[in-house]
């Protein structure tokens, strides 16, 4: 067993040497502190099996795993804290990690991290789409969240970065459609009818080879709706295979949600809260399948 200094109180990290139930892995390990301590860990989701939060006390511990036991005083969450103050807190969302929880997913969320490194009471605002980075924002209180929500489609900017497939002919252009969901979650445009509407603007910023670097604005936030807009004007986000793509140079999807601009449920004032795409968010040199 070792310990990882953080802060003022380290980790707890050690190798599980056999199978067994989480609980009594732990105790195993950690002779002579009592049981009640070690559940308190586990009640506060204060243990990691290979980097997996969880509070079960008989979840599966296979020989060879990773254990860690993070103490009060240490930090869990890995997100980058963008923007904070007494009402609401913002995240530079990585790809690949869920908003909150699905029918599939329900521990590893940016919304579950962050209330495991105790930023609590804490409200998910919106929604990015799982592979989706950039500005997530959350509100610490019910009220907050319920005055942003209310108003969310008067956000005044809604700002992202894709890289798409091809080369545009129309440099900048406006997309309003009708958007339906099919059983299996896939969305379409319709001229009219029953649907959500939906509208993102889109200006050309870059090109290189066989790929474009859009900036884009959304009038509405309905699910997909960026990649089903690109994908219609035959140039789907990179990455994207759900709706046409052909290639993942960047091994994720392409699209970055770089800004937000609201007015402030308590100030009223605007604020604008900005996020850096990875460094490897950026136009393709070569084209690699995917």
């Amino acid at each position: 067993m070792k310990e990882v200094k953080q802060n003022r109180k380290p980790d707890i990290v050690f190798t599980a040497s056999s199978d067994s139930g989480l609980l009594e892995c732990v105790q195993k390990q950690l002779e002579g502190v009592p049981k009640g301590k070690i559940k308190s860990y586990l009640e506060h989701r204060q243990i990691s099996v290979d980097g997996f939060v969880t509070s079960r006390f008989d979840y599966p511990v296979k020989n060879g795993q990773i254990v860690r036991i993070r103490r009060s005083d240490t930090p869990a969450s890995e997100l980058d804290i963008i923007y904070e103050d007494d009402y609401l807190l913002a995240v530079n969302k990585p790809a690949g990690l869920l908003s909150v929880a699905s029918d599939t997913e329900k521990e590893r969320t940016a919304y579950r991290i962050l209330k495991d490194s105790g930023k609590s009471p804490i409200f998910v605002v919106h929604r990015l789409d799982k592979d989706t980075s950039g500005v997530l924002l959350f509100a610490k209180s019910a009220e907050i969240r319920e005055e942003l929500q209310n108003n969310w489609e008067q956000t005044p900017r809604r700002e992202y970065t894709a890289v798409c497939e091809g080369i545009f002919k129309e440099k900048h252009g406006r997309c309003d459609t009708i958007l339906k969901e099919t059983s299996t979650h896939y969305l379409y445009s319709v001229p009219y009818g029953e649907g959500k509407r939906a509208v993102t603007n889109y200006e050309v910023i870059g090109e290189k080879g066989d790929y474009s670097l859009l900036k884009i604005w959304i009038e509405t936030g309905r699910k997909n709706q960026i990649r089903v807009h690109m994908s219609e004007l035959s140039h789907p986000v990179a990455g994207d295979k759900k709706y046409g793509a052909k290639t993942n140079p960047l091994g994720r999807l392409g699209l970055h949600a770089n800004l937000l601009e609201i007015i402030h449920p308590v100030t009223k004032k605007p604020l604008v809260i900005k996020a850096k795409a990875d460094k490897k968010f950026r136009l393709p040199k070569t084209v690699k399948k995917g």
